[in-house]
């Protein structure tokens, strides 16, 4: 499974009524609140085995499934 997948994946499990893919304000647009956000940051480290810096919790990094997909391809690295 792709990292793509795997973060689409998590975010079904956190809010499954909504369709994330191809969305590019999922913070901004506030379909993810602070404790599903941070359910999210939790399922993601650990799923991948890593630690995300709080500096690289922004919208830049949250908005979209591919920004997600490509913070973690980054800190996995």
């Amino acid at each position: 499974m792709s990292t793509k997948e795997t973060v689409l994946s998590i975010l079904k499990e956190i809010k499954p009524s909504v369709h994330f893919e191809g969305m590019d304000q999922i913070v901004d647009g506030a379909y993810l609140d602070s404790m599903e956000l941070m359910a999210l940051i939790s399922m993601l480290m650990e799923k991948f085995n890593f630690e995300i810096d709080i500096d690289w919790i922004s919208p830049e990094n949250f908005n979209s499934v591919d920004a997600i997909a490509a913070l973690v391809d980054r800190v996995k690295q």
